[in-house]
């Protein structure tokens, strides 16, 4: 059936002047947003640099389909300090049209920059798809800012858009949305190879083509076909000067444009667009894909996931999808820590440390909290734990149960409660602790950890993660 939009920008009421939302008649399909960001999203996301960011959000990317892609930033981080994240403008044309056009002008504080952000939005007939195009154009006030002694070429990030419930939830929990079957990233570099990356917590780590073909889409794939896969898709000279950063959680795709000294002189432009990608462009990219290569995380190429009741027998391979949900792993620090397969309380399988040397080892799991992925915290919340362990021939203060609540992406600032010690010969011993709500200012999850302190050995099994 053939489709004819009429695009505007509508804004809703509320108690005040409400939300600014692009509409296709009177669908609304994408929403232009400029408000403050709470924590933690502001932590995860804009790394408490930018309080109030200027985003699209919540895109639609066919009529009468939810949103696929939850964010899209419109303006250019060009260092540790200068993002131009004070809105000047937005101007709006073609209203009640099928082509669409918003302006966003933004500045850094400073002065160094202006941004002219173009955001075209049409409709593709014959691929189904809304297309939101995005020139990001920049002009460098001082140049010379950048231009230091030794340093030949610059990386500033034009945007950094993400996919809508991706990854899907840490762990399982009531009301918990799915990850819809989405279980790679794909993508075509200039030699015309194409590349896979699948979707687990320490996959992001794949080498990426250094430049990718021109307009080539960045896809994240559904493994069967069955629903539709949203892309990005590097518009002409853009693909060759964009590498692509993924965050450990999959869902967000940094894009910085690369620039010699000379190009800093000159006014920027790069274009994107967000749209879905036609699905014999998804097949033959995940059929020609090489296999991921092997992935090690400490030594381990499989890591025991993390649950809430676990023996720690189920593991994550790290060159594999980590399926639905997509389980953070357990992940192993200091001398001696291994996945152990042949000694257990319940069954085979342990986490074991053996230390030849003073000091410490451990296996943590950081990624418990709304921070990461799991159920909202309420002021009460808190959670209580309890492990098992078996010590030999343990020397030192010994071996125990740690937890803490941590912020994300800033110094850990808050102290690691411990349960008593336990050293020597002793056999399968419980440790129980809590830590209890309310969750202090800004802290984004709780960090588990099964700490040894000294010489000799120890096996921990049989966790149990009660949220209180």
């Amino acid at each position: 059936m053939t489709h004819s939009p009429s695009f505007d920008l509508k804004t809703r009421g509320g108690v005040t002047a409400g939300p600014e939302w692009i509409h296709d008649g009177d669908q609304p399909i994408a929403e232009l947003q400029h408000v403050e960001v709470e924590q933690p999203e502001q932590n995860l996301r804009y790394f408490n640099k930018n309080p109030r960011p200027i985003l699209l959000r919540s895109l639609s990317l066919a009529p009468h389909q939810k949103p696929l892609v939850d964010g899209v930033h419109l303006y250019w981080v060009l260092g540790r300090d200068i993002i131009t994240s004070d809105v000047v403008d937005v101007s709006v044309e073609g209203r009640g049209s099928g082509h669409l056009r918003l302006t966003v002008i933004t500045a850094d504080p400073g002065g160094v920059a202006t941004s002219r952000r173009i955001i075209d939005i049409t409709y593709d007939e014959e691929d189904g798809s809304y297309v939101y195009e995005f020139a990001c154009h920049l002009e460098l006030h001082a140049p010379e800012t950048f231009d230091l002694p030794g340093v030949e070429s610059h990386s500033f990030e034009y945007s950094d858009p993400w996919f809508t419930d991706i990854p899907a939830p840490t762990i399982e929990f009531d009301g918990a949305w799915s990850g819809r079957g989405y279980d790679r990233l794909l993508a075509q570099s200039t030699d015309g190879s194409a590349w896979q990356m699948p979707l687990n917590h320490l996959a992001t780590g794949i080498t990426r083509p250094e430049q990718f073909a021109a307009d080539s889409y960045f896809v994240l794939a559904d493994a069967t076909d069955t629903v539709p896969s949203p892309a990005f898709q590097f518009v002409g000279a853009s693909a060759a000067r964009t590498r692509v950063g993924v965050c450990n959680w999959g869902y967000d795709i940094h894009l910085a444009g690369q620039y010699s000294r000379d190009e800093l002189y000159s006014d920027i432009s790069e274009r994107f667009r967000v749209r879905l990608c036609p699905p014999p462009v998804v097949q033959k990219m995940r059929q020609t894909a090489p296999r991921p290569p092997a992935v090690e995380f400490g030594g381990f190429e499989e890591l025991p996931a993390y649950e809430r009741l676990s023996s720690f027998s189920r593991g994550q391979k790290l060159n594999e999808s980590a399926g639905d949900p997509g389980p953070w792993p357990w992940l192993p620090q200091g001398e001696g820590a291994d996945w152990c397969h042949d000694t257990g309380r319940s069954d085979d399988h342990s986490l074991k440390i053996e230390r030849e040397r003073p000091g410490v080892s451990l296996w943590s799991m950081d990624r418990e909290g709304e921070g990461a992925f799991t159920q909202r915290w309420r002021q009460s919340t808190g959670l209580r734990v309890s492990v098992w362990v078996k010590t030999r021939d343990l020397v030192g203060r010994g071996a125990c149960l740690g937890l803490r609540w941590i912020i994300f992406n800033v110094p850990e600032r808050y102290p690691i409660r411990v349960t008593d010690y336990v050293r020597g010969d002793a056999d399968w011993t419980q440790l129980r602790l809590e830590i209890t709500g309310p969750p202090p200012p800004e802290a984004s999850a709780v960090e588990i950890s099964l700490r040894q302190d000294g010489v000799g050995s120890s096996w921990f099994d049989d966790i149990e993660v009660e949220v209180l």
